[in-house]
């Protein structure tokens, strides 16, 4: 058993929380979704989390007994996860509502979704604790979704672009020569995902590539990472197919980039791609400072 507590400031400390602002993405969505299906989301979350939107976000019993993790609190995350866990147990997630991005055979989807009623109540009934933590994740150099790819390549960090919350949400890396099949075959293994999105030039010889974990389609920042040499882009989705003008504009923008780019872009699914620092870096951190073992809890469809 842990202290649910202890187990929180920890966290807190990793992500530098207390200096951290506001979610620059979460302070918008979750406020929205929850407004547009009519429920109050203040009166379940902690006053921290309403203020930073990251951290704990809904307080269970004191005492922890299994720490699960996953991307998403996607509604098949938490059918899985409250099938299996018991009074006090701590789910934590990278987003805190869920994000449908759409699928590379066509298919768009709604973009961000709140957790229902039926599981809200069911969490807060049963005692459970949940915790996430967002563009804090994205940025940490120690357990950090771009940072967890670039371990995972073999990489070495030798740049950082797009700007976001207090640090950097992309990182350019060095790593063996590889070619852009190669590099497909490497994101299979990696990300345990078996359809990757793959736009640009097929490349003979990679040795800079660019990484983002979760959505990667701001062509901006595909233009930076360029700029500073990297021969790869590699991200969750390098095409969002969430309804609505602006996602089909920012579709039609990144098609039109992958036709002018010296990059091979790829993507191994939102989920998929920031799925990984839970699996290894948090897992690590989990184990050396708590003596815990978290239980990963996969989407069933990394593309969705």
């Amino acid at each position: 058993m842990a202290q649910l507590q202890l187990l929180v400031d920890d966290l807190d400390r990793l992500f530098e929380l207390a200096t951290a602002a506001p979610d620059i993405a979460m302070s918008r969505h979750v406020p929205r979704v929850y407004a547009e299906a009519g429920v109050d989301w203040r009166r379940w979350a902690t006053p921290e989390f309403a203020t930073r939107f990251n951290g704990l976000m809904i307080r269970g019993r004191d005492e922890v007994g299994q720490v699960f993790a996953a991307c998403f609190p996607s509604t098949e995350i938490l059918e899985q996860w409250l099938a299996l866990a018991r009074p006090g147990d701590l789910l934590i997630t990278h987003h805190p509502i869920d994000v449908r991005n759409g699928h590379p055979d066509g298919r768009w989807a709604e973009g961000f979704v709140p957790i229902g009623s039926r599981h809200l109540a069911a969490i807060t009934g049963r005692g459970l604790s949940v915790y996430a933590v967002h563009a804090p994740m994205d940025t940490s150099l120690e357990v950090g979704t771009a940072a967890a790819i670039v371990e995972a390549l073999g990489g070495t960090v030798c740049g950082r672009f797009w700007p976001y919350g207090n640090g950097f949400a992309g990182l350019l890396c060095r790593v063996p020569p590889l070619s852009s099949a190669e590099l497909v075959g490497a994101a299979r293994r990696i990300f345990k995902v078996d359809l990757v999105e793959v736009a640009g030039p097929q490349r003979a010889v990679i040795e800079r590539i660019a990484v983002v974990g979760g959505i990667g389609d701001r062509v901006s920042e595909m233009t930076a990472a360029e700029e500073l040499g990297a021969q790869a882009w590699l991200t969750g989705e390098i095409h969002v197919r969430i309804e609505g003008e602006y996602g089909r504009r920012k579709h039609a923008d990144v098609r039109d980039f992958a036709d002018r780019t010296t990059m091979t872009l790829v993507g191994v699914s939102h989920a998929a791609s920031e799925q990984l620092v839970l699996r290894t870096q948090l897992t690590r951190w989990l184990a050396a400072r708590h003596g815990l073992s978290p239980l990963l809890l996969d989407e069933p469809r990394w593309w969705r």
